[in-house]
């Protein structure tokens, strides 16, 4: 089961961290236009870069070298809300951050002050704030009303990002008026936390806890993640499966993992079990149609035909295809590979041409729709004309 195996080694990984890695590329309004890049002021109170930095602790000093746009601050000012942004002009997710973040700066006004920090040198980062951004055509200096910075020495970046075990950018540190780390995650995701910390109500030590546990699963899923390897590897699957099981039963379901566990089964030979593990996740899920069309497409694009359950695969991909009204595309695609692969030619077209019925004008997936009636009218016709229908 090759193609099974990479999907779930690609899936495990992709629940560690999204965004850009911190390492590819290392080396508010009208009035914070860029101009010449001033230095930080001297004299102030030094904080020493933690071994460990985590939501509660107090936020330690930083060491900024050019201040792009926005004034330069010194410290973090009593009673003051700050929020450190790690972020690089190469990285996609934070690019499209960037009117987010404005738009918070300006929704707060004085009573926060967001700063940008990149570690790339000061032409990389000026050079960029003149072009503009392919994504709505904007130049990068308006898309970016709050102060921006770059610190070339990295010791902004070692002083928060390596001891919070901050992997990728952009990350976001909110620090509250008492000068302690109050949230760290994605910018796209701060607003009710931002909101709840500058009105007084934020919980901060209900926020370390969900951190806490939070950064335990993930340690979990990247052993999980070695796991799959070794029973790649070894061809022994039953210690990934009951891994697999320890890791539901502690942390949870991330919609993913039921789904891997599957493919593991069916990895060690266990066609009956995986396919009873297939009905307790269909069954948990038979209100949502996605995470059941996300049960039935893999069985019939990427299981190897010895492995397939066809008629499980239909019952699921028909009550995804209920529950969305039969005008879903995607799902409207697995329902007519569904009577495909039960060798109904004639409901197979009917249901893909709904499909492209659907399908937006372009994309990829509207081209791979179009291609997949075209391939079923063309095998049909030429099954017609053989007599082999």
């Amino acid at each position: 089961m090759r193609t099974t195996l990479i999907i779930g080694s690609a899936a495990l990984a992709a629940t560690a961290f999204s965004g850009c890695s911190s390492q590819q590329a290392s080396t508010g309004n009208d009035s914070m236009s860029a101009t010449t890049a001033t230095a930080t002021p001297a004299a102030r109170p030094h904080r020493p870069a933690p071994d460990t930095l985590t939501i509660g602790d107090t936020a330690p000093s930083y060491s900024i070298e050019h201040w792009v746009k926005g004034g330069a601050i010194s410290d973090f000012e009593p009673g003051n809300i700050y929020v450190m942004e790690f972020w690089a002009t190469w990285c996609p997710p934070c690019r499209t951050s960037m009117p987010h973040l404005s738009g918070l700066q300006e929704e707060y006004g004085d009573n926060v002050t967001i700063i940008g920090v990149s570690d790339e040198d000061l032409d990389t980062v000026t050079t960029f704030l003149t072009e503009k951004d392919k994504s709505d055509g904007k130049v990068n200096d308006d898309r970016t009303r709050y102060t921006l910075t770059t610190d070339p020495d990295r010791s902004t970046y070692n002083a928060f990002m390596k001891p919070a075990g901050q992997r990728g950018i952009p990350t976001a540190f909110i620090i509250d008026g008492d000068g302690r780390v109050a949230w760290i995650g994605h910018p796209m995701g701060m607003d009710e936390p931002l909101s709840e910390i500058v009105a007084g109500t934020w919980d901060i030590a209900a926020a370390r806890s969900e951190r806490e546990n939070s950064q335990k699963s993930e340690r979990a899923m990247s052993a999980l993640e070695t796991a799959w390897g070794a029973a790649e590897e070894s061809g022994n699957w039953q210690p990934f499966v009951d891994a697999v099981d320890k890791h539901i039963a502690t942390y949870g379901d991330n919609g993913m993992l039921g789904n891997i566990k599957f493919e593991a089964m069916l990895n060690a030979g266990d066609k009956t079990g995986a396919y009873a593990w297939a009905e307790t996740l269909a069954k948990k899920s038979w209100d949502d149609a996605q995470a059941l069309n996300a049960i039935a497409w893999p069985i019939l694009d990427e299981t190897p035909t010895e492995w397939q359950d066809l008629d499980f695969a239909l019952k699921v991909a028909k009550r995804a295809n209920t529950l969305t009204g039969a005008n879903d595309p995607a799902i409207l695609d697995t329902l007519a590979r569904a009577y495909w692969e039960l060798g109904d030619s004639s409901k197979a077209i009917a249901w893909q041409e709904k499909a492209v019925e659907y399908a937006s004008d372009d994309g990829p997936m509207a081209d791979s729709i179009r291609a997949t009636l075209d391939q079923y009218r063309s095998t049909m016709a030429t099954a017609e004309s053989s007599g082999t229908e």
